[in-house]
């Protein structure tokens, strides 16, 4: 079967299972960021960030703490990401069919994938880390339910192509009757002042909660904000309008890189939750 090897195993994360799996826990149990205190009916999807695990770990957990708790599996996470190597077609699911790391393999949901009709390209995805460094946390906290991903790379992040990303899986999830989540990778500022950054992804924050996806573009365009993923967050808000158009979304944890290497420079990292 095609085979998407990892790509970043001993750089973004370890390179064992054992090594993997430790880290993890010890950055659940570390207690920077209390569970989430939610009770969602449904969970649309969620933004979280992708860097190493050491630096972001600590935000993306709370998100998978809030679904293993409630039970809240879906059949497919749809992981919609930036394109960070330049390489690839504009928008582009990967061909594999299953995805490998030290933890094991991962099946692509081929059939969501080919019923989504957006283009194939494995370059795009081929040295693409912003995909890959979420997994092996969907393995941690699902190890005992069987779950696939469709991995959708976004190199045009502009509003039109994350409203296409989005009604492509809107319609292929009609049409295959899957349960999905969508998650949104994306890393928010990068290599500023923590309050300079701070200030500027609050303006991205403010349209994320007012739950206006153009308004997300705008800000990062006209601000000129680093925020690597806003089209995948722009992907994840116009899904969950389309599940239900009074979705809620909310903050779950906040931080940046100087918290665990201080530097006077961080790149900031924020998970959200979109539920019902």
């Amino acid at each position: 079967m095609r085979t998407r090897s990892a790509a970043v195993e001993g750089r973004f994360y370890p390179s064992t299972k054992s090594r993997i799996f430790d880290q993890i826990q010890d950055i659940e149990f570390s207690g920077r960021y209390p569970e989430p205190d939610l009770s969602p009916d449904k969970v649309y999807g969620a933004v979280l960030p992708h860097a190493g695990h050491l630096y972001s770990g600590y935000q993306t957990i709370p998100f998978f703490q809030l679904i293993r708790r409630h039970n809240l599996f879906p059949d497919t996470f749809v992981i919609v990401h930036p394109n960070h190597s330049g390489l690839g077609s504009p928008l582009a699911i990967d061909e594999s069919e299953l995805w490998s790391n030290s933890i094991g393999e991962v099946p692509v949901d081929t059939e969501l994938a080919r019923a989504m009709n957006l283009p194939f390209d494995k370059m795009a995805h081929i040295r693409e880390h912003s995909a890959e460094v979420i997994i092996p946390f969907i393995q941690y906290f699902l190890s005992d339910h069987p779950f696939s991903i469709v991995p959708v790379c976004m190199m045009d992040q502009t509003y039109k192509s994350a409203s296409l990303v989005s009604e492509s899986i809107i319609r292929a999830v009609a049409k295959t009757r899957r349960k999905i989540m969508l998650i949104a990778s994306c890393d928010f500022s990068h290599f500023l002042p923590p309050s300079e950054g701070a200030k500027l992804d609050q303006l991205v924050l403010d349209q994320i909660l007012k739950r206006f996806a153009p308004g997300v573009e705008q800000a990062v365009i006209q601000k000129r904000i680093s925020v690597c993923g806003y089209g995948p967050i722009m992907s994840l808000m116009e899904y969950a309008a389309s599940k239900s158009p009074d979705y809620q979304i909310e903050l779950l944890a906040r931080g940046h890189s100087g918290e665990v290497s201080p530097s006077p420079e961080v790149v900031d990292y924020i998970s959200l939750i979109a539920y019902k």
